[in-house]
């Protein structure tokens, strides 16, 4: 049977696997787009009424100008994912926080129950303790972010440190560092930072400096918002976009949700007080939606409760289609394990 030491080296494995394969991915990315774009460009130039040329004539040309800009771009390519995930590695939770609006540190004397109990599961555990932030929202949810367990941060919602009780406050806190240290936390900012790669640079391309100065997607594909651009760089940022954000459902559907209940089974540990968690989990199902992560749907992977799921019936029941499993299951998992420690006493 597989233990929890396991599935941590499983998560380090994937996390440097992942780290490697983002080169070689770029490469492919980049192969494919260009091979795309000549085979249009063959299609088009062969419609032209001046052509003399059979199709499979045309499309033997741009095959040959196609290899030769590959030659030129590949090597660039692989080149650039790999500083990429250089950086990544080094700086991506830094450039994670950055990129959230409405966080900032949160220092010891605005929430000193928080520190002493994030400080007391640390010690108990033998973990580095974490950098606290806080998102000022009335929601209820937390996140981590680190490819590092001791450069690792915890972000609370200005909504948890006042709707929740200790206890609770203490649960939520064991469970983001239950996914430090099975390092889920790496192996999710990983993938962020390289699918951040193609969406922001085709953001920049297709929207130049103004997508940063939107709120929505509705006012990004404002037609007054696009400006007008070179369309090679309208192609290639279309791409980009297109391949960052086809592919982020595909790795949620990927990764396996018992993330989840071997995080809140590792934090009724820590705590030795399950209920503690299973009340919380209950308060945040109600209320998880953190504005500041309406565009970021792999960041809410790590989230106590999804910030983006819909709260319907079918969803609660089924779980189908939802990065996490349902709160009712977690709750029922958590009540399950109240039993091994009855015989402590905890406060109510």
């Amino acid at each position: 049977m597989a233990t929890a030491y396991d599935y941590i080296a499983k998560n380090k494995r994937r996390s440097m696997l992942l780290i490697l394969l983002f080169p070689i991915s770029s490469v492919v990315f980049a192969y494919i787009a260009v091979m795309l774009f000549f085979f249009l460009w063959s299609g088009l130039d062969y419609l032209r009424p001046t052509s003399y040329l059979t199709f499979s004539s045309t499309l033997s040309v741009f095959h040959a100008k196609a290899l030769r800009v590959c030659s030129l771009l590949l090597p660039l390519c692989f080149l650039t994912g790999a500083f990429w995930a250089m950086i990544a590695v080094k700086e991506g939770d830094k450039i994670l926080l950055n990129r959230i609006r409405g966080v900032r540190e949160l220092f010891y004397f605005e929430a000193e129950e928080a520190h002493d109990l994030l400080e007391n599961l640390c010690i108990a555990t033998g973990m580095p303790m974490p950098q606290v932030y806080v998102l000022e929202d009335s929601s209820l949810n937390a996140f981590a972010v680190g490819v590092r367990p001791e450069d690792s941060s915890i972000v609370l919602s200005r909504g948890l440190l006042e709707k929740l009780e200790r206890t609770q406050l203490e649960g939520v806190l064991a469970q983001q560092l239950a996914h430090i240290r099975a390092y889920d936390v790496r192996m999710m900012s990983m993938i962020i930072m390289c699918l951040a790669f193609f969406t922001f640079a085709g953001e920049i391309l297709v929207y130049g400096t103004e997508r940063e100065n939107v709120d929505s997607w509705q006012e990004v594909v404002h037609p007054n918002r696009i400006s007008v651009r070179v369309p090679l760089l309208m192609y290639v940022g279309v791409v980009l976009i297109g391949y960052g954000y086809l592919l982020a459902p595909l790795i949620r559907f990927a990764l396996s949700r018992n993330y989840q209940f071997l995080a809140d089974a590792q934090a009724a540990l820590m705590t030795r007080y399950p209920k503690g968690l299973s009340k919380a989990l209950w308060k945040i199902s109600e209320d998880s939606r953190l504005e500041a992560l309406d565009h970021t749907d792999l960041l809410g992977m790590l989230c106590v409760d999804n910030p983006h799921a819909k709260k319907t019936l079918f969803n609660r029941l089924s779980g189908l289609w939802a990065s996490h499993p349902p709160v009712e299951d977690r709750i029922r998992a958590l009540n399950d394990m109240d039993g091994l420690f009855l015989h402590l006493e905890r406060p109510k």
